[in-house]
């Protein structure tokens, strides 16, 4: 009986060791069970983010790509725009071509006019009140030498539109030897000579300042005015007498008094009266006296009589220089276009 129990027991204990020695490897398998499920739990939590930061960047990435397509559909119509701007430019160029082909050619012919005299006589302010008749008197200073040009007419004759320009040279009173020059050089068709009855801010008629200016124009002086070259090309000479205002009277009076002051002048310029055009005027370019006379002489004296159009001739109408003949008339009447 001791025997059977004795057995009894060792079998117990070796079934008692035989679970324990399983529950340690259980056990231990679990634990091992534990750290796989905390490393596949740490792995998985890696990959939620990585999953998380790709979607950001998905996400980015589409923000990204909708603006670039907004931002080229954009471009896309700026340069349709631009196509159509363009477009449209063309067009408009192309008409503007055909409109100047339509029109006739435009050529220039130029007269020049010299204005010569003593400084302080009013040349500028003579020459200014016909070439740039808004011009303030009051502004003006002495010159070496100004060019003015005004376009007096323009004709259109077999789809050629000239226009028919005066160029007025003005020359400082201390350089009418110069002035000489160009006429010996250039081709000239109109000389103005100035003279005054007084000097700078005159309030009286000044003998002696009418002396020197005779001086200046004696016959051995104007004999340089008028050289064979000058008297080919120069169809009117205008004496313009000015400051008429410093003579007191009625202006029948002043003009016989002022020729006569400057008779000599007028009877050594009347010497080459065979040879061109001599006119005398008394006036004043301050205040405008017989200013509207003198360059409507020269272009009546000057300009051909082809050369008309409608509006110079309305204007020759108004003043005391002859318009052309009436058989004249057809040819310079023609419409501008």
């Amino acid at each position: 009986m001791i025997i059977v129990l004795s057995i009894l027991v060792v079998a117990l204990g070796g079934v008692a060791a035989f679970l324990a020695l399983r529950a340690s490897i259980a056990h231990r398998q679990l634990l091992e069970a534990g750290g796989r499920l905390d490393a596949l739990q740490r792995q998985l939590d890696a990959e939620r983010r990585q999953l998380v930061a790709a979607q950001h960047l998905l996400t980015t990435a589409e923000s990204t790509s909708l603006a670039l397509s907004s931002q080229f559909q954009q471009v896309k119509d700026e340069d349709k725009n631009k196509e159509n701007w363009l477009d449209s430019q063309q067009q408009e160029i192309d008409w503007l071509r055909a409109e100047l082909e339509k029109r006739p050619k435009v050529s220039r012919k130029t007269y020049k006019v010299l204005t010569v005299g003593m400084k302080w006589t009013g040349k500028t302010s003579l020459t200014l009140k016909w070439a740039n008749p808004l011009i303030d008197l009051g502004a003006i200073q002495g010159t070496k030498i100004e060019r003015y040009e005004r376009t007096v007419s323009s004709v259109v004759l077999k789809d050629i539109n000239t226009e028919h320009v005066f160029e007025v040279g003005d020359w400082g009173g201390e350089h009418i030897v110069d002035a000489q020059q160009e006429l010996i050089v250039d081709e000239i068709h109109g000389l103005l000579i100035v003279v005054d009855l007084g000097g700078k801010d005159a309030t009286s008629v000044e003998p002696e300042r009418i002396q020197e200016q005779l001086r200046e124009f004696q016959p051995q002086s104007l004999k340089y005015f008028f050289g064979p070259k000058t008297v080919a090309s120069c169809k009117a000479v205008v004496l313009f007498i000015n400051k008429s205002d410093l003579l007191p009277g009625k202006p029948p009076e002043v003009e016989a008094a002022a020729l006569k002051l400057y008779a000599r002048l007028i009877d050594d310029l009347m010497e080459y009266k065979e040879k061109v055009d001599i006119r005398v005027l008394v006036g004043s370019a301050n205040y405008g006296h017989s200013t509207h006379l003198c360059f409507p002489h020269f272009v009546a004296k000057i300009l051909p009589k082809n050369a008309y159009d409608n509006q110079l001739l309305q204007r020759i109408m108004k003043t005391d220089v002859p318009a052309p003949t009436p058989a004249e008339k057809p040819a310079a009447a023609k419409k501008r276009n």
